[in-house]
């Protein structure tokens, strides 16, 4: 077959390339401060979210938060959130971003950065030198620690930075970090509740379990048993879990790895199950058309071209969702791969099983020769999947077609005259039986010829045995194997509004006779240069920029 060592270098091209894409980006490009979204310059905001890790609710809830602060000139701060920074190490990229963007006013260098690496697991705060004073190391590792760390954990990037942004403004607003624990009323006259007695022993509380109905459990004092003092209330409903909220979290998955597969997929269909049966090139003149190769040749079992396709990409695809959005599980590069290898398998052996059947019902009524010729490109096509999946049950089809085809091949023949047992000659006997054209197509393996003699009464019977790997075709004067292409020639190139075409220059090994095939060249897709014009039109605008501020160096960093 041509076409095929060409077809199964595709494959391994686009396995290839599914491979350097699954590759961490910080190895496939230097990753830069440039490189980072400024939202300065697109629209205005405080907070950069280039992989969408937060929602866009969440994004304009933070920009509010940040304008609020930063008008009122205590703090400007800029929150980036990435998937990766490359091979870059994240407090040194921190600084970096920092004095790149100039966060925070320039007389106040006021500035503060929060940036997170998700694949680098490392959150960090930078800050400027005008809020060393204010917000020192130790403050900017507690709020890391208390408020972001937990959720991060969690995959709960939004309540992470919900929470720590308005940590951060609680401290420059009220003094205090910890915004959760500050007084949410005024605190209560007690000047005319009874007082207790220096000695009084307060209650200790209670370990039971939350009650519909205030616990009410109260110490009386030893010596004083007038007054009485009610330990703490506890109600029902008053603890929320933490971990309820992982429910929502969706894991990631690799639409890198869908693409790849996706070619992957249309490469394996066509290498394993042929093209469309009787498919050619496409001619200005379909009263001459190209003649067909057998290497061109689809088998006639089993073909599930785009059907399968869609059942294996649609099987493929909920399996994903059902482990990303169901089961919360990350569906990484590999892992996709594996499902949609896993996928292949199934596919593969349900394909076997349905062309067993199919070809035991198609064949019934064949002569044995026509049967080997049938067969032979069902062969030609599965034997690779082999090789990309090395099964024992594909393997154990394959040696039994093998076994089969050499039955129909080499099993004695009877004489069609006598009935007698035939006798097979071996090459250099039988070409005395071949005319010179079928010598030829032995030479130029297109075609494989046995001469079956009987012993009896003389009689001869050759076969044709074709090489269903062969790009040599018909020739239409000599009828032999032997016309092939040897020249292709571009007379029009296509171009995005226009088709154009060529000329295939035919010959006959044998006989000479020579014919030109014209064929359609398809238009150029103008897909890629209308994407690019559209994607350049979409920057903002905006004049907004940073104050002009400087790092001082100061800030924390934490894992988790």
């Amino acid at each position: 077959m041509k076409y095929q060592p060409f077809l199964f270098r595709c494959l391994l091209v686009a396995l290839l390339f599914g491979f350097l894409v699954s590759c961490d980006q910080s190895k496939k490009q230097k990753f830069s401060v440039e490189d980072v979204p400024d939202p300065k310059k697109n629209g205005g905001g405080y907070v950069s979210n280039p992989d969408h890790l937060i929602s866009d609710a969440t994004v304009s809830e933070l920009d509010e938060k940040l304008t609020a602060l930063d008008n009122s000139g205590k703090a400007q701060v800029a929150v980036v959130i990435l998937k990766s920074i490359g091979d870059n190490e994240s407090r040194d990229f921190a600084h970096k971003l920092f004095n790149y963007w100039k966060i925070g006013e320039k007389e106040k260098n006021n500035g503060l950065l929060i940036l997170m690496v998700e694949d680098a697991r490392k959150l960090e705060f930078e800050t400027g030198y005008g809020l060393e004073a204010d917000m020192p190391d130790i403050i900017c590792f507690r709020i890391q620690q208390e408020y972001m760390i937990p959720h991060i954990k969690e995959h709960q990037y939004d309540e992470a930075f919900t929470d720590g942004v308005k940590s951060v403004a609680s401290l420059f607003n009220n003094g205090n970090y910890a915004y959760d624990k500050l007084p949410d009323q005024p605190a209560q006259d007690v000047s005319l509740l009874p007082q207790p007695p220096p000695d009084a022993v307060p209650a200790p509380p209670v370990a039971e379990p939350a009650l519909a109905t205030p616990i009410d459990v109260a110490t009386a004092s030893s010596e004083d048993s007038d007054v009485v003092y009610a330990a703490p209330q506890a109600f029902a409903g008053t603890e929320v879990s933490t971990n309820s909220a992982s429910n929502d979290y969706t894991g990631d998955f690799s639409f890198a790895a869908i693409i790849t597969w996706l070619f992957a997929s249309a490469i394996m269909m066509s290498i394993f199950f042929g093209k469309k049966l009787g498919k050619k090139t496409k001619s200005y003149n379909d009263s001459d058309p190209e003649p067909l190769n057998m290497s061109a040749v689809a088998n006639e079992f089993l073909r599930p071209r785009w059907i399968g396709l869609i059942i294996i990409h649609a099987t493929a695809i909920y399996s994903i969702f059902y482990l990303a959005v169901l089961k919360h599980t990350d569906v990484g590069f590999w892992k996709t791969c594996l499902i949609y290898y896993v996928i292949w398998v199934v596919f593969m052996h349900v394909a076997i099983l349905l062309i067993m059947l199919r070809s035991s019902i198609m064949l019934r009524n064949d002569s044995r020769h026509l049967r080997w010729l049938r067969l032979a490109v069902l062969r030609r096509d599965l034997r690779p999947a082999i090789f990309v999946f090395p099964l024992p049950f594909l393997w154990l089809y394959i040696l039994l077609l093998k076994r089969r085809l050499n039955h129909l091949r080499n099993d004695v023949y009877d004489c069609p005259h006598c009935s007698q047992p035939m006798h097979k000659l071996d090459e250099a006997t039988e070409d005395t039986y071949l005319d010179k054209g079928q010598i030829l197509e032995e030479k130029l393996q297109s075609v494989d010829y046995d001469v079956w003699r009987c012993e009896s009464c003389n009689t001869q019977t050759v076969l044709n045995y074709t090489n269903m790997r062969s790009s040599l075709a018909d020739c239409p004067s000599c009828k032999h194997k032997t016309f092939r292409c040897d020249k292709i020639l571009t007379k029009k190139h296509a171009t995005t509004s226009s088709e154009g075409w060529g000329i295939k220059e035919y010959t006959c090994v044998f006989c000479s006779y020579s014919h030109d095939y014209q064929f359609v060249i398809p238009k150029v897709s103008s897909s890629s240069s209308s994407s690019s014009s559209s994607g350049s039109s979409s920057s903002s605008s905006s004049s907004s920029s940073w104050g002009g501020g400087s790092s001082g160096g100061g800030g924390a960093s934490s894992s988790w």
